[in-house]
């Protein structure tokens, strides 16, 4: 059932950072280009103390916006990560989207992805969930979607 993210980033390592904002809606077709657009020009100009970080960014199933950095070369800081915050908060008001719910989880069901609440879970236990708590590049391009049944979410 895992799609395959093993490609996703190709140009950084496995262990690099990487952050995931979920929005409660699917973006339209004319708004994926322009929050793709965004992405890539943001992740493109972004900087720790001056210095350009190695970085990449995308839009998955219309609605994940995924952000990754490679340390090896500068390390990120906490500024470098508040004008990543800065960005999906702009990106909220644009669109009148939420990607700071965290109750809104999604998951996979009969191959079809959707939104539910934390609370609804219980009731897809044999469906599969988009995990949030990825951390690192690798764990988004191995084990992404886990079973319900299997998370620390039930």
């Amino acid at each position: 059932m895992q799609k395959n993210y093993n490609t996703l980033f190709p140009g950084l390592p496995d262990h690099s950072r990487v952050w995931i904002y979920i929005s409660n809606r699917e973006f339209t077709l004319s708004e994926v280009e322009t929050v793709t657009s965004t992405i890539h020009q943001f992740v493109r100009s972004w900087k720790a103390h001056q210095k350009s970080l190695t970085a990449a960014g995308t839009l998955l199933l219309n609605r994940c916006v995924v952000l990754a950095v490679n340390e090896d070369d500068e390390q990120i800081t906490g500024c470098s990560i508040d004008g990543s915050v800065k960005l999906i908060k702009e990106m909220e008001q644009h669109y009148n989207v939420d990607f700071f719910n965290r109750l809104n989880m999604l998951i996979s069901c009969n191959g079809d992805t959707k939104m539910v609440s934390y609370h609804d879970l219980k009731n897809h236990r044999e469906d599969y969930i988009y995990n949030p708590n990825i951390e690192t590049l690798k764990e988004i391009r191995e084990n992404w979607l886990i079973p319900i049944k299997d998370s620390p979410f039930v």
